[in-house]
């Protein structure tokens, strides 16, 4: 029995945080599945709390159930770990199926005395009633319920937590992953994203938005920077968002130098105490994801691990945004090792970044599940020395249409030049085009076209063409 109480303390010590799978099992089921009939009720109390978001704590269970406090401060001070106590629940778990079974013996051989003429459906009723007790030892068929479709049972569409313009990424229980050559704006970007959680209106944050009416924790683990700059790279995000402070939320730790085990330990405990803090998790950054593995060429661990990433963005409802290297000298973009290839399969955004030789950065995304971001159309970035970080650029389609805006505006300005007029008929601008720009008619024509289709030129209520100054 002392273990069955000390397993509810570790319950009731984790307050709504996540509980391991037997414990949970055992939550889930109670009074029935404790022993104990105190610890039983007790158990229906926290599973009540939690489904109800409210603080779970000695003190709050012991107002909940008064007539059971003596046995609450008495017997269920002194948890056991979480790991010590999911050791000891499946031996509870099983002295319950053992009670169950023997309770569904129990009434066969009562029916059978009282009603023997109906022996053969006790005994159907009995074996079925007994393969479902067998059924549950697997805790498997719990896990396929829970996921089998349902037409009736619409799981909500969830919103996703970061938006490209009007492209949206990063959506709960899903994973992301930012991929990149060394030195070409990763970090930049990670902390554009952390800023526009919290940033005003107008702020630069290199095309990401997103919001947290929440104040959900945003959890970053950055393995890939040293004290110094891991601070610099938050208070860059502060800068950034034009906040006096960064946001209590906003969870940021230096892994730098931690162990494979320790950064892979550090995911789930620092979600954990994130979740139970703030009462949910908004999304989560691992920069340098390829130093939680310690093979990233293995498949069998890439696998795992890939699997582990997609339970966790699961079990917290948010989304989990790997960063991690291309391989140095790929033209194609691939990222490391098995690790990266598994992670872009099993990704929702592929958000992938390149540095051209004008130091300039665009973002974008060609493997999707949901709308792609062109990289005509993908934001930009350069470093800004007066800034004191990275801005803004125009896109290239942008930059494009703008160099063609100003092409057009130069060869009108050429034709209302040489003909001395400020008004032009169809006739004449075509003429004067072909003769100072050197093209043949039809181009001429289609320039015209083009010319008033991006506001160069306007044609009035007369029929002549007069030159746009503004």
């Amino acid at each position: 029995m002392p273990t069955e109480f000390s397993m509810l303390a570790a319950a009731i010590d984790a307050d709504n945080g996540p509980l391991p799978p037997f414990i949970a099992r055992l939550i889930q089921h109670a009074p029935e599945s404790f022993d104990d009939a105190r610890a039983g009720q007790v158990a229906a109390v926290v599973r009540a709390m939690r489904a109800a978001r409210e603080p779970v704590n000695l003190a709050t269970v012991g107002g909940n159930c008064p007539q059971f406090l003596s046995f609450i401060v008495a017997e269920l001070s002194e948890p056991m770990s979480p790991e010590a106590a999911e050791h000891y629940a499946p031996d509870i778990w099983q002295a319950y199926e053992i009670r169950r079974a023997a309770a569904i013996g129990e009434d066969l051989v009562n029916g059978l005395g009282t009603t023997p003429e109906k022996a053969k459906a006790l005994i159907a009723a009995a074996r079925s009633a007994l393969n479902h007790i067998a059924s549950e030892a697997n805790p498997l068929v719990e896990h396929l319920a829970a996921r089998l479709y349902s037409p009736a049972v619409k799981p909500e569409e969830p919103e996703p937590r970061y938006f490209i313009g009007t492209v949206g990424i990063c959506t709960p229980a899903n994973l992301t992953t930012i991929s990149a050559q060394a030195k070409a704006g990763k970090s930049a970007a990670k902390s554009a994203m952390m800023a526009a959680t919290f940033a005003g209106p107008s702020m630069d944050c290199l095309g990401f938005q997103s919001q947290n009416p929440h104040g959900y924790a945003v959890v970053d683990l950055d393995t890939e920077q040293a004290p110094f700059d891991h601070w610099n790279v938050i208070e860059q995000a502060r800068r950034r968002a034009g906040a006096e402070r960064v946001p209590a939320w906003l969870q940021s730790y230096c892994l730098t130098g931690f162990t494979v085990a320790d950064v892979r330990g550090s995911i789930r405990i620092t979600l954990e105490q994130a979740a139970r803090q703030f009462g949910g998790i908004h999304s989560v950054f691992i920069d340098g994801v390829a130093d939680a593995a310690r093979d990233v060429n293995d498949p069998a661990e890439a696998g795992e691990f890939v699997a582990e990433l997609q339970r966790l963005a699961i079990e917290f409802d948010c989304p989990i945004l790997n960063i991690i290297h291309v391989n140095p000298g790929s033209e194609n973009g691939k990222t490391r090792g098995h690790l990266g290839s598994q992670l872009e399969r099993k990704s929702e955004t592929n958000l992938r970044l390149e540095k051209d030789d004008q130091g300039v950065t665009v973002m974008w995304a060609d493997k999707n599940r949901r709308a792609p971001i062109p990289k005509s159309t993908g934001p930009r970035f350069a470093w800004c020395d007066s800034a004191g970080m990275h801005i803004s650029t125009e896109s290239r389609q942008s930059s494009r249409e703008a160099d063609t805006i100003q092409g057009l505006q130069t060869e009108a300005e050429a034709v209302f030049t040489a003909a001395g007029k400020s008004a032009i008929c169809y006739g004449d601008f075509i003429t004067f085009l072909t003769s100072e720009v050197h093209v043949s008619k039809s181009t001429a024509k289609r320039r015209v076209g083009q010319m008033l289709k991006v506001g160069v030129i306007t044609k009035e209520a007369s029929g002549f063409y007069v030159f746009t100054t503004t």
